[in-house]
């Protein structure tokens, strides 16, 4: 199967232009406020409101409950699904799709990485939140966050490109959402980032999956 344009289909043949119009304003735009949150987080502490997000989040009466075991290694699931999906589309011998799947987590971690040793934002710290797990290395963005956008978002993409059904899009849709707001909410509960590490992460990864998924439906990414 080719990958299709990511144009939506249907769409007029006068509306091709105000489509790639549409994406990259939105491209643009993610990419704006991502960088203005990087520039405002390079070298600092917490900022308006990360103190405030910390404290609300870490004040939920989950501490003792199973929620509050599993909220700080949530990081773990994002590593699952990134292996179940690769390990499903190998054995559906889907090759260009777990190559798909691979390249965007991939190059979305390196991205990560590179960003974080450009911003370099100590993590918070235990003078100021409950740091459940000491980690070492800097905290904007965090490549968590970034990694579960991208690929969940890449899983969707692959998806919509099959022609699922509108329910089952709409269905995986909530549940991708669901699953990245929880994740990059756990790793302000577990002390890891500041809440600005995290938005940090859904912009820069947002706009990377917009970037990836535009190159690889660009005709030149055939799936047989």
């Amino acid at each position: 199967m080719t990958v299709r344009s990511s144009q939506p289909a249907g769409t007029p043949r006068g509306g091709g232009a105000r489509f790639r119009r549409r994406v990259i304003f939105a491209w643009l735009a993610l990419v704006a406020g991502a960088t203005a949150l990087a520039l405002a987080a390079r070298g600092a502490g917490p900022l308006p409101g990360d103190l405030l997000a910390s404290n609300l989040l870490q004040g939920l009466p989950v501490r003792g409950a199973l929620a509050g075991v599993l909220l700080p290694k949530a990081d773990i699931a994002v590593w699952l699904m990134l292996v179940a999906a690769l390990a499903v589309t190998l054995l559906l011998r889907d090759w260009s799709s777990a190559a798909f799947i691979f390249l965007a987590s991939l190059t979305s971690l390196l991205l990560g990485i590179v960003l974080k040793r450009i911003v370099a934002r100590p993590r918070p710290s235990a003078e100021l939140v409950h740091v459940h797990d000491a980690v070492q290395g800097y905290s904007f963005p965090s490549t968590t966050a970034f990694l579960s956008v991208v690929l969940l978002g890449a899983i969707v993409y692959l998806l919509w490109q099959a022609r699922s059904p509108r329910p089952v899009l709409v269905a995986l849709g909530a549940v991708a959402l669901a699953f990245v707001l929880t994740i990059g909410l756990s790793r302000v509960y577990a002390g890891e980032h500041w809440a600005s590490d995290v938005l940090g992460a859904w912009l820069f990864g947002a706009a990377w999956l917009l970037a990836f998924t535009s190159v690889m439906s660009s005709h030149v990414w055939d799936r047989e």
